[in-house]
């Protein structure tokens, strides 16, 4: 088993499989899961989309980023998170995962990311516009942000068992570095 020296932050676009890789990867490595759009909508009593609604995307971005400092502050190599696919967008919340987590992002293609989220009706920014346009604007805009992470993976074409693994032999490697602290 490994111990971990930081908590595993993923980030990524919608789609991307941070929620079913984060919790396998959990798993596996008998660690806690955490998914911030879930505390997100615990916390409120609604959806995502309802909060974006009823409050809109300001007020989500703020309860978003009030939940990724208390995920940021749990002990480290405690846990995995799964963060919204816009999380990076705020400095502060990069700040908040980066202290105590090593950052991986799930990359997906814009088509991939289409082909995932193709009927979807859970995506509030993606509700009533042309849905691959957005997507590929969305993602060429944050794709720089995600790339900041400590370690990239190629999401498409893998299933999350298959990512989650190739995580777990990315953090293996790393720990047998010198001077690598995950």
């Amino acid at each position: 088993m490994l111990v971990l020296k930081k908590n595993i932050c993923l980030t990524g676009f919608m789609g991307s499989g941070k929620t079913s890789v984060g919790q396998i990867l959990a798993r596996k490595l008998r660690i806690k899961f955490w998914d911030s759009d879930a505390m997100l909508e615990q916390k409120l009593g609604m959806s995502i989309n309802a909060i974006f609604r009823h409050k809109g995307e300001g007020f989500f971005r703020d309860r978003e980023t009030e939940i990724l400092t208390i995920l940021g502050q749990k002990p480290p190599g405690s846990c995995v998170v799964a963060t919204g696919g816009g999380a990076v967008l705020r400095a502060e919340n990069r700040t908040a995962l980066r202290a105590r987590g090593f950052i991986v992002y799930l990359d997906v293609s814009a088509a991939e990311a289409c082909r995932r989220l193709q009927g979807t009706k859970e995506r509030p920014l993606l509700q009533g516009v042309d849905f691959q346009a957005k997507i590929t604007a969305l993602l060429a805009a944050r794709r720089p942000l995600y790339q900041q992470a400590d370690y990239i993976v190629d999401t498409v074409g893998k299933n999350p068992a298959e990512v989650a693994g190739e995580i777990i032999k990315a953090i293996t490697s790393c720990l047998r570095r010198e001077g690598k602290n995950i």
